[in-house]
């Protein structure tokens, strides 16, 4: 029986050691927890932070935005009323260049009612014609076709109002070269070329083409009106905002274009003459 003592104290040893290990354990389990936790509430401590931060940060950020877009609204806002302003100057200075084509249009009128051929080729000969196609133009006043300020307005005006007023101006002084040249003794149907008027015409006023193939130089006066009218549409569009689609842009330079070469053909007539 002298083992039992043995097995007993080895049984106990074993057991104490097995205690042991398990407290061991637990405390370690324990501790590792602890410290996981700690760990754990400081990253969500920071996180926490770092949230409110980026969330401090971001509302800041907005109230910077929202202060850069009420100031560029405010700035645009105030540039476009400028631009309304100046709008509005450009139509007054640019109608005030179209009245100052009336002289022009009023010759133009007198010379729509005489044959044009047939007087310059008697005005050629006879001093007295040239005389009556000078008091035709009684109180016509080329100083008078004041048109800087219709240019000071083209940079303000659309495309299409610059276009239609370039028309008129062209048409317009057709009839007054017509009429130097009568009261000069020159046929001014030898000297002008009326077709880039026509073109010009046809161009701008689709529905007076018959008109001015048949009627020729005669019919241009009364092309004057319509133009005109078509002048106050085009303003009236562009202050409504309803003249930037391309259609309206590309006739508008079509028109232009016209323009300029009547003008141009026009001059070098002059010249040459």
């Amino acid at each position: 029986m002298d083992w039992i003592p043995a097995v007993t104290t080895t049984s106990l040893f074993a057991a104490a050691l097995w205690l042991a290990r398990n407290l061991i354990s637990v405390r370690l389990t324990k501790s590792v927890e602890h410290e996981f936790n700690e760990k754990l509430e400081r990253v969500r401590t920071d996180y926490r932070q770092r949230e409110e931060e980026l969330r401090a940060g971001l509302q800041a950020r907005a109230a910077e935005i929202e202060a850069l877009r009420v100031g560029a609204l405010s700035a645009m806002s105030g540039r476009q009323a400028a631009i309304d302003k100046r709008r509005l100057e450009a139509v007054d200075q640019l109608w005030t260049s179209v009245t100052a084509l009336a002289s022009a249009r009023a010759l133009a009128a007198s010379l729509s009612v005489i044959k044009v051929e047939a007087v310059g080729e008697m005005a050629q000969r006879d001093e007295k014609v040239r005389q009556f196609v000078e008091m035709l133009g009684f109180g016509f006043d080329a100083n008078k076709m004041d048109h800087g300020g219709a240019a000071k307005a083209q940079p303000f005006v659309s495309p299409m109002v610059w276009a239609v007023y370039s028309a008129m101006q062209a048409v317009a002084s057709h009839a007054v070269i017509q009429w130097h040249a009568l009261k000069s003794g020159l046929n001014p149907t030898r000297i002008i070329d009326e077709e880039k008027v026509k073109s010009l015409i046809k161009v701008a006023l689709p529905h007076y083409s018959d008109y001015v193939d048949k009627h020729g130089s005669a019919s241009f006066y009364y092309t004057l009106d319509a133009l005109e009218s078509q002048l106050l549409a085009a303003i009236q569009q562009m202050l409504n905002g309803a003249d930037n689609d391309r259609a309206t842009i590309d006739r508008a330079a079509e028109i232009l274009k016209h323009s300029s070469e009547a003008m141009k053909a026009a001059a070098a007539h002059v010249d040459a003459a």
